[in-house]
């Protein structure tokens, strides 16, 4: 997405965030606590296997068969005991790992779900999209597999250390002698890695970030024959990934053989000062070679160390970014006041989503629905009570003023009052605040100043469980999920019966086109709905709405796109919908809404006409030119078809 700024990270390595990444390990304790054990004895078996190697080689040289028959068996039995704990430790580091990415991810996607829309107004799906996977992927990766390999390599190197030192410390001293160097040039690498993982992650996201939008937009693309000039602004992308990639490759690829190298040097100057002791002292065969594999085996673990801590130092960038998404707080949420009210409210009566008359608007039956948990139910201090006892009266706007930006207006000292049963109407030029005035109302943004009361509340005092189960919306373009068009219609209220569900789509006219479909109601939609054509999208969001049974009914230029037969359709469902029901219309075709209780004439945000159909005719302003000008090109239209 171009104009996207993405947060940029800076510093060395941020143990602190680390250390709020482990809270997802603690609950897994009994899974801990046998991984423990299991490297504990990984590490026990080792020091074990080299002094058994040890006698093994002391018999062999000396000619002691018992010796060799006793040591000899004695591995046997460590490597059966080495076998079942390695198959402990991995079973229980795979436990830990899948569930520390389901938690991660689980989180990551509640985060998501409680943002405002203004977050989503900011970025592009696609860096959410890399979020939720890549970087939380290799986040639960190196907090399982990562943290164990680690651990057990810590335990290990100083189990090895301990024996070097209690068979000859001072060739113990001269393997030591390495590790100085050794952390010298680690960290000069590990802060390269961290700098080029962090540009490599930044770009990462970006390059999903165009994937999602160029699939999104394929359609698009392909009309206006784009795809060439589409190729060349990913490719820059995928250029500057290459770049970064290989920079970080290569700082890698230098870490371990770096490593490696000290390693063998180390192993290498125990064995020439082992020599030279067995020439100088008599050290036994078997000493020179117990300490020969104690060196090896204390450089692995420094090698397996090394390993992680570069892992850390390349995922520190998707650390950074999980939990800058997961500090992240919402904008728009229930104030500490709303919830010590709701959780006060919860130990008397939870709020129930019945209906008040058990049915739809057509008076088919409807069955209760489940209840509502009591949190956020329900204003501060305010008593709990069945829904149907808790209508929305009277929605006022109080010198209400937004801005999506700051200083760039949309609506300045916006007032208006509306009481319940009533249909709004909201008309006039693209920009003018339309659309802004209804999210306002269904609080996915907030206003900047001013005040939207419900029943002479400010509904910040209230929840957005309170408000938002009460709101049924139709917006321009449908979204339906993959699945059934059943599945999409019950999305609207998941308790509801096949009856129910039918009852629903009869209502607003959707059961006719329905019916015809190869498998019926069981038909699947297909991605985003693209098996179905605009008007049948249309008619099943209708019919989704219309089951969770509103208060408020939102429609958004709900008719737009779809044909005149189809809104005919639609139209005589609506009319029933709307009996009863607090309504706000957002009208892009003026006949539609001929019959509304009040329309509003919305121009830079301000009201500058209001009124009913023929009071805004008789005026002769705004509402008469646009109605008399679409009037015309609708004849006009009809007159080419005939």
């Amino acid at each position: 997405m171009r104009g996207f700024q993405e947060e940029e990270f800076s510093g060395d390595l941020n143990l602190r965030q680390w250390a709020k990444a482990l809270r997802y390990v603690r609950p897994y304790t009994r899974a801990l606590v046998l991984l423990g054990v299991a490297t504990a004895g990984l590490a026990a078996l080792h020091m074990v296997y080299t002094l058994l190697l040890r006698g093994l080689i002391n018999g062999a040289d000396g000619g002691d068969r018992g010796a060799v028959l006793w040591h000899g068996a004695g591995l046997i039995v460590s490597i059966c005991f080495q076998t079942v704990f390695l198959w402990q430790y991995i079973q229980q580091a795979g436990h830990i790992s899948n569930h520390v990415a389901h938690d991660i991810r689980r989180d990551v996607f509640g985060r998501l779900q409680e943002l405002e829309f203004a977050y989503y107004d900011r970025r592009p799906v696609g860096w959410l999209i890399a979020r939720a996977t890549g970087d939380c992927g290799r986040i639960s990766g190196l907090l399982s597999w990562g943290l164990m390999d680690f651990a057990w390599g810590v335990v290990l190197m100083f189990v090895m250390a301990g024996v070097m030192l209690y068979v000859q410390w001072q060739m113990a001293l001269v393997v030591f002698a390495v590790l100085p160097p050794l952390a010298v040039a680690c960290a000069i690498l590990q802060r390269r890695l961290l700098h080029s993982s962090r540009a490599m992650r930044k770009v990462n996201s970006q390059i999903t970030a165009s994937y999602n939008e160029s699939l999104q937009a394929v359609r698009t693309t392909k009309a206006l024959a784009r795809e060439a000039e589409s190729l060349g602004e990913f490719t820059k992308q995928t250029d500057e990934m290459y770049g970064s990639s290989m920079r970080n490759a290569l700082q890698s690829a230098l870490y371990m053989p770096i490593v490696t190298a000290v390693g063998a040097t180390g192993a290498g100057l125990a064995l020439w000062y082992g020599g030279l002791r067995m020439m100088d002292t008599g050290m036994t065969l078997g000493d020179l070679v117990l300490f020969i594999t104690c060196a090896g085996m204390f450089f692995d673990p420094v090698n397996e160390m090394a390993r992680v801590l570069t892992e850390v130092y390349a995922s520190q960038a998707s650390v950074e970014r999980v939990l800058t998404l997961l500090a992240t707080e919402p904008a728009i949420r229930d104030s500490e006041e709303v919830k010590q009210a709701s959780q006060r409210d919860a130990g008397v009566s939870p709020a129930l989503t019945t209906p008040c008359d058990g049915s739809l608007a057509n008076g088919q039956p409807v069955s209760p629905s489940s209840t509502v948990p009591a949190y956020g139910a329900h204003s501060a201090g305010e008593t709990p009570a069945p829904r149907c006892d808790d209508r929305i009266d009277t929605i006022e706007f109080r010198d209400v003023d937004f801005a999506y930006k700051e200083g760039q207006p949309v609506l300045t000292g916006f007032n208006l009052t509306v009481s319940a049963g009533k249909t709004i109407a909201l008309v006039g030029h693209t920009g003018g605040g339309k659309s802004t005035i209804v999210s306002l109302l269904c609080r996915f943004y907030e206003p900047t100043a001013g005040q939207v009361l419900i029943n002479g509340v400010d509904y910040r005092r209230r929840s957005l469980l309170w408000l938002q189960s009460r709101l049924g919306i139709v917006l321009q373009t449908p979204h339906l999920f993959g699945g059934s068009v059943r599945e999409n219609i019950r999305y609207g209220r998941l308790t509801a019966s096949d009856d129910e569900v039918a009852a629903a789509a009869r209502l607003v006219n959707a059961e006719e086109f329905i019916l015809r479909l190869e498998h019926g109601y069981d038909t699947e939609v297909g991605q985003g709905g693209n098996r179905l054509s605009t008007g049948q999208k249309q008619l099943i969001s209708f019919a989704r709405a219309v089951l969770a049974d509103p208060q408020i009914f939102v429609m958004d230029e709900a008719t737009s796109s779809v044909d005149t037969h189809t809104e005919r359709l639609i139209q005589r469902g609506v009319e029933q919908l709307l009996k009863g029901r607090t309504s706000f219309v957002i009208a892009h075709r003026l006949s539609t809404i001929r019959n509304a209780d009040h329309i509003l004439v919305i121009e830079h945000g301000r009201i500058t006409e209001q009124g009913t159909h023929h009071d805004l005719l008789r005026l002769q302003g705004r509402y008469h030119e646009l109605y008399t000008h679409q009037f015309v090109e609708e004849k006009k239209q009809q007159l080419l078809r005939v």
